[in-house]
């Protein structure tokens, strides 16, 4: 079983409130790549398809929910830094929806003592 908490309190640490459908369109592809890391591969075919179904939206909603959450994120120089400090790789402009994802789920797979079960 996934540790939802740690998983919902990531976007928190980066600015993205629960005001932000994106926000939990986060969470849930966070879960799914958790539970399948194959599914980071074909995000979307796996796991967009599957949160438009669980909310009854669109996958063109959900990237675009996810992206506003982004630029919240990325526009606040404090939590700017906190995710150029998560990120595996350099950041010079906000990164798009799949690579956001990747950026979190490699952040917590790779926490110092955190465990995500």
């Amino acid at each position: 079983m996934v540790n939802t908490k740690i998983i919902a309190d990531l976007p928190m640490e980066l600015g993205i409130k629960r005001t932000y459908k994106g926000y939990f369109f986060l969470i849930a592809a966070l879960e799914l790549a958790i539970t399948d890391q194959k599914n980071l591969l074909y995000m979307s075919k796996s796991i967009f398809p599957v949160i438009a179904s669980r909310y009854d939206t669109t996958y063109s909603c959900i990237e675009r929910n996810i992206r506003t959450a982004i630029n919240a994120c990325w526009n606040s120089p404090d939590h700017r830094e906190k995710l150029l400090a998560m990120s595996p790789y350099p950041l010079k402009k906000a990164p798009s929806v799949t690579a956001f994802i990747d950026i979190l789920y490699w952040h917590l797979k790779n926490q110092e003592g955190g465990s995500l079960y």
